[in-house]
């Protein structure tokens, strides 16, 4: 399956996830609380981990399901995000592709959450906040990394090293500390393109 296969399986799976939860919404004049969209959604979801159509993105399903045994988990939240970010890069995801990977990868095996961050929104702690207009301008249409990506995060248990250490073993981008506020651990990081992607360091 291409990569471009997959994303539309992922993204059609997503969209019909969350017109399920707001049809199930319209059916009643009740306030629906995040616990019990959670348990729509994961009932939604989870028969589809078993289903052969599904195969290839059986992982993404799952985990998508798992977010509702969390505490403080809202699975419609990371499916909004989760589209939204496929939705304004669709035509970038060539380049895009390896910000993806990366994300996916230290939160899947390393428990580092990503947001795009809002100024209205309040930040939490270890979790990696990107801003949007940054990334708009990071990536030709042709997928070539042209600015640095720049990834924002407080720590608390872990520490900036440890951070950089696994986004480098990924080979995906040379990453290094722009900033650094020892008083509060607040880290700005830049992500660089490696050489396998552009043929020279931004």
């Amino acid at each position: 399956m291409s990569k471009a296969h997959y994303y539309q399986q992922l993204s059609s799976v997503i969209d019909n996830a969350l017109l399920h939860l707001y049809c199930q919404i319209a059916t009643t004049q009740r306030f629906v609380p995040i616990t019990q969209r959670n348990t729509i959604l994961s009932r939604f979801l989870k028969p589809k981990i078993k289903d052969l159509r599904y195969k290839t993105i059986k992982g993404d399903i799952k985990r998508m399901a798992l977010i509702g045994q969390r505490p403080e988990g809202n699975i419609e939240a990371k499916l909004n995000e989760l589209r939204k970010m496929a939705m304004e890069y669709k035509d970038k995801m060539n380049g895009a592709q390896h910000l993806y990977d990366l994300l996916n990868h230290l939160f899947n095996d390393h428990g580092f959450d990503s947001r795009l961050f809002d100024n209205d929104e309040p930040t939490d702690k270890e979790v990696i906040y990107i801003i949007k207009e940054h990334i708009e301008h990071c990536f030709e249409l042709d997928g070539q990394q042209i600015a640095p990506i720049s990834l924002c995060i407080q720590f608390e248990k872990n520490t900036p090293d440890m951070l950089l250490a696994l986004i480098n073993n990924t080979s995906l981008f040379i990453a290094e500390v722009k900033e650094y506020n020892a008083d509060n651990q607040q880290t700005h990081i830049l992500l660089h393109p490696t050489d396998k992607n552009n043929t020279h360091r931004l």
